[in-house]
């Protein structure tokens, strides 16, 4: 069972539109706001979450989210916090530059200025804005220092190693 208290007349419970299926609650947004490119801005949802004991909570991006060029920036909801969740989004778009050019009647250079397309995003209330997954905490597992670790087919391939 995951509890949930609402600390906002505004918050919302979350909800997963495929119980069973999907891996993540949608968290709401309790305010309007703008999230202009390359800062990171933190979003109240006006809920405190909690788990059954040892469960803490992934956060993850929202597709929708992706496709506007917004993502989470932030961690991970441990077990035993009860506070708000205050979700960290980043606006990963790049705005465009051009170059505006007056011009006098004869044809010369009357002003030279440079305009900046606007890339900011809105979230309205009620969005949704990120997706939260139930994780249990295995952190209690005891680690120990060995001088070799056991093989493996994958072995130390990392980063692009299974193909495109």
């Amino acid at each position: 069972m995951f509890k949930v208290q609402l600390l906002h007349p505004d918050a919302k419970v979350p909800t997963v539109a495929h119980p069973g299926t999907d891996i993540g609650f949608d968290l709401y947004s309790i305010e309007d706001v703008l999230l202009p490119p390359g800062v990171p801005v933190r979003v109240r949802t006006g809920i405190a979450v909690e788990g059954p004991p040892g469960w803490g909570f992934i956060l993850g991006d929202r597709s929708s989210m992706a496709m506007r060029g917004v993502t989470y920036a932030g961690g991970r909801i441990d077990a035993g916090y009860r506070g708000e969740l205050l979700i960290c989004l980043l606006n990963v778009n790049q705005p465009v530059y051009s170059v505006k050019v007056d011009r006098r009647s004869d044809g010369s250079i009357e002003n030279v200025s440079l305009e900046r397309s606007d890339v900011s995003v809105s979230i309205a209330k009620g969005d949704k804005i990120i997706q939260m997954s139930p994780f249990q905490a295995m952190t209690s597992g005891e680690i120990v220092v060995v001088s070799a670790l056991s093989v493996a087919d994958r072995g130390a391939k990392g980063f692009g190693s299974s193909g495109r």
